[in-house]
């Protein structure tokens, strides 16, 4: 550990999120800036927000702002835009380190020009809730290629598939891979009545063959979703064929079969 302590384990699962130290040690390149970094806050409206449990996405000139209720009063809000690099972006890295305030001015310039409701819930937000980040993912072909576990050590959510947020699956994929885990060592502990470490390797290898298409195809399917409303030459086509075809029938059909995907079930004690 970082204070030098020795930890002895007969598994190591690494969910150390984006910057994994345990992904690196298994080979696995650092994540990548996608192109487009992310505000998120909590606005608080005493009187209601209105939105009647519906969420609302806006796009506007390389930006993509949205809410999403939380009750009758909290509703959580996003603005994603695009920055072709880290460095041009160095403004927020700094800002980090400021004042909320100073961040809250910022962010109210950028959405001046989006609709009342969504600069309601930002000029309603406790700066506190304010954050700004990055938008980081893992090559999919450095999941295809290398190894994603080694003996007794693999890595799990942030730490093996870190992805940009359009089909907003990040946090669920993390708990399909607590499940797929619990099934494989669960049965591997049922059948043995004691964790081996040559038995936990050989289940490692097949949760991580099990995860890899999937996470590439997530990795994959959130990228492009977000640069089709962003990013981009052509915007007037792609405009057309955003409103026309993909959020009708592209976005949907989508969302609907990665949410419905099947994680197996788990060993019965």
């Amino acid at each position: 550990m970082e204070d030098k302590t020795i930890i002895k384990t007969k598994v190591l699962i690494g969910c150390d999120g984006v910057h994994s130290v345990v992904a690196s040690w298994l080979g696995l390149r650092k994540p990548v800036y996608s192109g487009r970094s992310a505000f998120r806050g909590l606005g608080v409206m005493p009187q209601g927000h209105g939105l009647n449990n519906e969420s609302h996405i806006f796009l506007q000139d390389g930006y993509r702002v949205g809410v999403g209720p939380l009750n009758d009063q909290q509703a959580h809000w996003f603005i994603i835009y695009n920055c072709s690099s880290l460095e041009e972006d160095e403004e927020n890295n700094m800002m980090r380190a400021m004042d909320s305030k100073i961040l809250m001015k910022k962010v109210l310039r950028m959405v001046a020009n989006f609709p009342p409701l969504f600069l309601q819930l930002v000029q309603h937000t406790d700066p506190a809730t304010l954050t700004w980040a990055p938008l980081m993912f893992r090559l999919p072909w450095d999941l295809m290629f290398r190894d994603l576990s080694i003996g007794i050590v693999t890595v799990a959510g942030d730490a093996l598939h870190p992805m940009t947020p359009e089909l907003g699956q990040g946090g669920c994929t993390a708990l399909e891979d607590a499940i797929v885990l619990g099934r494989h060592i669960g049965t591997c502990f049922l059948k043995h009545k004691i964790i081996q470490p040559l038995e936990v390797a050989k289940v490692l290898k097949l949760y991580a063959n099990e995860r890899r298409f999937r996470a590439v195809s997530l990795i994959l399917a959130s990228y492009l979703f977000g640069w089709f409303q962003l990013d981009g030459s052509f915007q007037w086509l792609k405009s057309y064929a955003r409103d026309t075809i993909f959020f009708k029938y592209v976005y949907l059909r989508t969302i609907a079969h990665v949410t419905k995907y099947d994680c197996g079930k788990l060993p019965i004690v």
